[in-house]
């Protein structure tokens, strides 16, 4: 996997070939190779996102099936037109049914020539066959964990990925401050490979959200190119087994005329947008007879710390709708040190479990389990051990 991803890289920023009188030339095309993934990226217990890159401009699709014969075929069309000349690739494969196995396998053409009325291809590249596992349904049992403020940090990471090696989990999430600073795009697609390849996200969805420190560095605004959100934005809800997770986006940590931001930033409108999407998400039928509510949100809204911890202004647009929204449990990170806030300890109306640092000594990872009588989740270290008291709740 280094040698394939360092080709990639190497590659990333060459030019693809020149314009000449419409058409695209790229004389590389014959040594193609799949650079990066596949790795898999779940919208709902029957639909899965598959995502990969090419070293170059290519055509993608994706074989898959419900045996290793595959025997079905999927690309992407967008507005009438099959998505190529494109290094990053994205097939989303609907109707599936939930907590199943699927094989799949993934496809490449290099474009050498694309001119306005024929297109010369290299030879194709596949990826080996796998397997990945829809998420399960509402009467199945799930097992998820949660990683984060990474960082960019993949010792931290192998660290605590090492802990659940032997957790049968259905997906991973990774909450936030994991790709840091993106400054460009070889350093967020070396994070990204090492995480994806870290939780087999081959075999089992990945989902990634967005902290306060995804937003910052030149890449940060092509950065939503490597993930798939449900309903494309960075807050979303999903269904997996008896639980509904609701992810919030608070932005920044700071207000937007910091001068950090160099007026770039309007996090502003973005959260009255969310809060908006908020109102309609808790009204909704998935949200209310959801048996447990889970809250993700990279920043805590409580409780309320100044100097790089502030959530005021999202606690002041939320909190009248959250207190009234049965939440569970809700999962934060963002202040580097594991925390356990029982309900109604420090002004919260649902209890809370805040994670770990980036640093090897104080770095954790979370395992939530749930089934239609029970919600539990473990906070552990690198080590194994769990640093926080279990959280049980029953119905």
């Amino acid at each position: 996997m280094k040698r394939t991803l360092l080709l990639y890289l190497l590659g990333l920023f060459a030019g693809s070939g020149f314009v000449h009188a419409g058409e695209l030339t790229n004389p590389n095309a014959s040594t193609a190779i799949i650079a990066l993934g596949p790795y898999c990226q779940a919208l709902s217990p029957e639909t899965m996102v598959v995502k990969w890159q090419t070293d170059q401009p290519a055509y993608g699709w994706v074989e898959y099936g419900e045996t290793e014969n595959l025997g079905r075929k999927q690309d992407t069309v967008e507005h009438g037109l099959r998505r190529a000349n494109v290094r990053q690739h994205r097939v989303a494969l609907e109707g599936l049914r939930a907590g199943t196995t699927y094989w799949y396998r993934v496809h490449a053409k290099p474009i050498r020539s694309f001119g306005a009325y024929k297109v010369e291809f290299g030879p194709e590249v596949r990826s080996e066959t796998a397997s990945f596992k829809t998420l399960p349904g509402p009467k199945q049992a799930l097992t998820a964990v949660v990683f984060n403020d990474l960082h960019n940090s993949l010792p931290t990471f192998q660290g605590v990925a090492n802990a659940v090696k032997s957790v049968p989990f259905d997906f991973s999430l990774f909450n936030g401050d994991c790709l840091a600073d993106p400054a460009q795009a070889s350093q967020a697609f070396t994070s990204l490979a090492a995480f994806t390849h870290g939780v087999h996200a081959n075999k089992r969805p990945a989902f990634f959200v967005r902290g306060n420190h995804e937003t910052r560095g030149a890449y940060a605004r092509e950065l939503a190119e490597l993930w798939n959100w449900p309903g494309d934005k960075p807050y979303f809800a999903f269904s997996a087994g008896p639980v509904r997770f609701l992810v919030l986006d608070c932005g920044e940590d700071k207000s937007d005329d910091h001068k950090e931001y160099s007026g770039l930033v309007d996090f502003d409108s973005f959260r009255h947008a969310e809060t908006q999407w908020l109102n309609a998400e808790l009204r909704s039928k998935a949200f209310r007879r959801a048996t447990w509510r889970v809250l993700v949100v990279h920043i805590p809204l409580y409780p309320t710390v100044k100097n790089g911890g502030n959530s005021k202004t999202a606690q002041e647009l939320w909190e009248p709708m959250l207190t009234k929204a049965r939440i569970d449990l809700a999962l934060h990170a963002h202040l580097h040190r594991a925390a356990w806030h029982p309900a109604r300890s420090v002004g919260n109306p649902y209890p809370l479990l805040i994670g770990g640092g980036n640093q090897q000594t104080n770095s954790t990872v979370m395992v939530l389990e749930a089934d239609n009588q029970r919600l539990e989740l473990r906070t552990l270290n690198a080590e194994g051990k769990e640093v926080l008291p279990v959280f049980k709740k029953k119905r």
